[in-house]
């Protein structure tokens, strides 16, 4: 389809056709004095927009989240401010409206109207307009571009699974792509996230380049999770990632000084995607449900896959924030409406492709699938019969030999095409399978080692390589981590002198996304946390190390491209007579394994590493370890006089009585060390976890030796598959996500010696 562009005029596209057209302009000689902007932006400049200041001025006056004020805030333009309504939600609505005004958060644009005079307005893509902004597109006179359409297809694939389907669109691809059809010429719709991992692999066997449309965020990139902790932006090391980050910092300026700036900041980075390289010959995905008409031309070519009900037309549900019945009370579209227009629009977008192939499935891993009940209404011949061409890809060969010979073993079935493939491929690798890592070639660039990596290292050096290197692990916030999260703020909070518990809460809590339920489980745990906090004051009452540093970030260079970092969640310290005496705590609010027998196979570091760190860092004048901790903070109890007993510390302590002093001055009596005691002659008893200074010295020695072992196995690429195995249990696999890709047998586990019994 060809569009005409007039001079001197404004274009109110979406963004994603602004960049089509630009296409088109950029093989036009002619020069033209156009703009381009989307609805929402024109609507900011025509009606008003909103200081970003203002969500700070309403996250503290209301007691909504900042998900809700944001619905709230884009639901400002539907509601008409001179009228008195009746309704609660649409009243508040009005409310916020005159109080942003009257606090001067609205900025409004007072020359944009008579600016609009001097141009011609055009407007194309958006069909489902509310009456409020048809009423504004009529008094700035705006002309609707219509597009010709005409829907001129006579058949539409079937497949019986996803797969089937995306191997045959492939085929289609290559054919066109064979005929002198550059990737680029190729569009793709319909593709939702059901789609992505088999797409990726289906395309990637037929050697296929395309944009994909995924978004990666920043919130997935392990380095941004612990920029997130500790705000500093020297952890970030690539240029790029870094400038991405320096921008957001900028543009929440007005926030700097606020308590919700870490809330600003997350919600920022979890809706900035990671630039990705787009391919200039490839073929693109069109991100939308073919919702706007994207100007194919007549020598381009549409593949619609996932033509299924409940997927195309795209089907609207009454759930936005604005109900149906309050639409009505703003003459706004209401879902049902929407669903006849988006029916409307698809045929209208389809009409304007010509080259045009459409497809549905019937089964995915997941589910299964109807085919659009507007596919009945056009009366469109089906074709069930995939077409195999086995010159187009090796790799597609090899799968479909062995998908067949998998077939015919297991079931005795022989699938078509299966006498050409056995008689013509080989098929000698279908039984010759090697799940050994056989090595890579990488680039050595500078990279950190931490506890949590260091474990995963050290469990199995595969976990490590898909984890850290490939970058296959996604994290998946749960209640868990949430109450994690919110006790470690806490606790860190109550060290401060003006420390309020309800404060400290109810701010720890605005920073996580919780729903009903989780509020409500929450709440019971509120009184532990708070009887944690006063245990806490009181056993600490008997140290003498009363100095505090919370959530303390330590990192220190190795050689000239690694280093060792740390986030303790606690450290108690004091100095005098040129030396400083500190412990060292960690919270749990789960589980751990405390046990320095394995320390030279790298496992159950965490505590150790943190001693190290202090002990070679310039965070102390000549640092003497006191001790080293977990404290597991949920733990069932029957009464109080249980709890207290479950949330005393398990760890090591120093074995000289007069630094043991330091840390627990009643640690002979009552001491808050879980298993410290003496005999009736106040020596230490033997089953007290003590180390002296001998072993302390040897304990850092191993860690550093096992440091030394990491990065021997990272810069070598030795990601070799090698489960741990102690006392016949495999600690290394158990909550691996990575179970089902390594293959692992029993022939790559290595067994180590069950030693000292451990926490």
């Amino acid at each position: 389809m060809k569009l005409e562009l007039v001079d001197n005029a404004i274009y109110i596209v979406p963004n994603s056709l602004k960049m089509k057209i630009l296409d088109y302009l950029s093989l036009d000689s002619k020069i033209y004095n156009i703009s381009f902007i989307s609805l929402n932006e024109f609507e900011k400049h025509y009606f008003f927009d909103i200081k970003e200041e203002a969500i700070i001025y309403l996250l503290d006056k209301t007691n909504e989240n900042l998900d809700i004020l944001r619905q709230m805030l884009s639901n400002l333009y539907k509601i008409d401010v001179d009228k008195d309504y009746k309704e609660s939600k649409l009243k508040r609505l009005r409310e916020l409206y005159i109080d942003l005004e009257e606090k001067k958060y609205l900025i409004f644009d007072k020359g944009f109207k008579d600016y609009l005079k001097t141009k011609k307005i055009y407007i194309l893509g958006y069909t489902m307009l509310d009456d409020y902004q048809k009423k504004m597109l009529t008094d700035i006179n705006a002309v609707f571009l219509k597009i010709n359409s005409k829907l001129n297809i006579s058949k539409v694939y079937k497949y019986h699974s996803l797969k089937d389907e995306l191997i045959a669109t492939a085929h289609m691809i290559r054919k066109l792509n064979s005929e002198g059809i550059n990737y680029n010429k190729i569009y793709l719709a319909g593709i939702d996230d059901n789609y992505n991992y088999l797409l990726r692999v289906i395309f990637n066997m037929f050697d296929i380049p395309y944009n994909s449309k995924e978004k990666n965020y920043l919130t997935s990139l392990i380095t941004v999770k612990e920029y997130l902790k500790n705000k500093d932006i020297n952890c970030i090391k690539n240029i790029d990632l870094k400038a991405k980050i320096n921008k957001i910092e900028e543009d929440l300026f007005y926030a700097n000084n606020s308590k919700y700036y870490d809330l600003l900041l997350t919600e920022a980075l979890e809706k900035t995607s990671i630039d990705k390289k787009e391919l200039k010959d490839a073929v693109n995905i069109l991100n939308e449900s073919l919702e706007i008409p994207y100007l194919i031309s007549d020598d381009e070519y549409l593949f619609v896959l996932g033509f299924n009900q409940n997927y195309l037309p795209k089907i609207y549900k009454d759930e936005d924030y604005l109900s149906d019945n309050l639409k009505l009370k703003c003459n706004l579209i209401t879902s049902s409406f929407k669903n006849k227009l988006s029916k409307e629009n698809l045929l209208q977008v389809l009409g304007t492709v010509k080259n045009l192939t459409i497809s549905y499935k019937l089964t995915s891993l997941t589910s299964e699938y109807a085919k659009s009940s507007l596919l009945n209404e056009l009366d469109l011949e089906e074709i069930e019969e995939i077409n195999y061409n086995y010159n187009y890809s090796n790799k597609f060969n090899d799968y479909k030999v062995s998908s067949s010979l998998d077939t015919y073993y297991k079931y005795h079935q022989k699938e078509k095409d299966f006498d050409y493939l056995t008689n013509n491929i080989d098929a000698n690798f279908y039984t010759s399978f090697d799940h050994k890592f056989k090595g890579i070639n990488r680039e050595i660039t500078p990279y950190s080692l931490s506890y949590s990596n260091l474990d995963d290292l050290f469990k199995c050096p595969f976990k490590y390589y898909l984890k850290y290197i490939l970058k296959l692990d996604s994290f998946n916030e749960n209640f868990n981590t949430k109450i994690g999260n919110i006790f470690h703020s806490v606790l860190k909070d109550s060290y401060n002198k003006n420390f309020s518990f309800e404060k400290s809460f109810d701010y720890a809590i605005t920073k996580e996304i919780l729903d009903n339920k989780e509020k409500f489980l929450l709440e019971k745990l509120k009184k532990e946390l708070e009887f944690i906090v006063d245990n806490n004051k009181k056993m600490e009452k008997s140290s003498f190390l009363t100095e505090f540093y919370g959530e303390k970030r330590l990192e220190i260079p190795l050689n000239d491209h690694v280093t060792v970092k740390g986030f303790i969640d606690k450290i108690l310290f004091k100095s005098f007579h040129n030396k400083t005496y500190y412990a060292v705590f960690d919270y749990k609010t789960g589980s751990a394994t405390l046990n320095l027998d394995y320390l030279e196979d790298g496992l159950f570091l965490q505590l150790p590493l943190y001693v190290y760190l202090i002990n070679r860092s310039k965070l102390f004048t000549n640092p003497v370890m006191g001790g080293f901790f977990y404290q597991f903070l949920l733990q069932n109890a029957k009464d109080e006089i249980e709890k207290q007993k479950n949330l005393k510390l398990v760890g090591y302590a120093n074995s000289d009585e007069i630094i043991l002093s330091y840390l627990d001055e009643d640690y002979k009596t009552n001491s808050f060390i879980k298993g410290l005691g003496v005999t009736k002659t106040e020596q230490l008893k033997s089953s007290s976890k003590v180390l002296n200074e001998e072993e302390i010295e040897a304990m850092l020695k191993t860690i550093e030796q096992a440091l030394n072992k990491a990065i021997n196995i990272i810069d070598n690429n030795n990601f070799i598959i090698e489960p741990k195995i102690i006392d016949n249990k495999n600690i290394s696999c158990e909550y691996c996500p990575f179970k089902e890709v390594c293959f692992v047998d029993v022939n790559d586990y290595k067994y180590l010696q069950k030693k000292e019994g451990d926490y």
